[in-house]
């Protein structure tokens, strides 16, 4: 295919995208069910976050960034996520490892700690 390559111009083309992305990711019925659980939107939202965090003024606003993105602090798009992996995934047929990385695409651009995942996936498994 070559070289493709997408331009965002300024800060506000990033927090625009990244308000797209996660309507699309946590919709409570997306259009197009493989988009919440991509790996290639999750690596892009991580990405995308990432650059917005280092755009902040200072380190106060890079913190604000990081704790945005603690799942713990996101009981709304948690509860979407497990939603989701409930409706789309093969989550009862996959093993430990195939469930961390279902949480990490289903649940991006929301970071966890391992307990916080050891918690998850015992979560999701005793909705089924």
């Amino acid at each position: 295919m070559g070289n493709i390559q997408f331009s965002i111009h300024d800060y506000y083309d990033m927090l625009n995208l990244h308000k797209a992305l996660l309507e699309a990711k946590f919709h409570e019925n997306p259009e197009n069910a493989s988009v919440p659980g991509s790996p290639i939107v999750a690596r892009l939202y991580n990405e995308l976050l990432d650059r917005l965090a280092e755009c902040e003024a200072g380190k106060k606003g890079k913190e604000n960034w990081t704790e945005w993105r603690k799942i713990k602090n996101q009981n709304f798009y948690k509860e979407r996520a497990i939603s989701n992996i409930i409706q789309f995934s093969q989550w009862r047929t996959s093993d430990y490892q195939q469930k961390a990385n279902l949480i990490h695409n289903y649940f991006s651009p929301f970071t966890y700690t391992e307990d916080e995942l050891s918690e998850l996936v015992y979560e999701i498994d005793n909705k089924f």
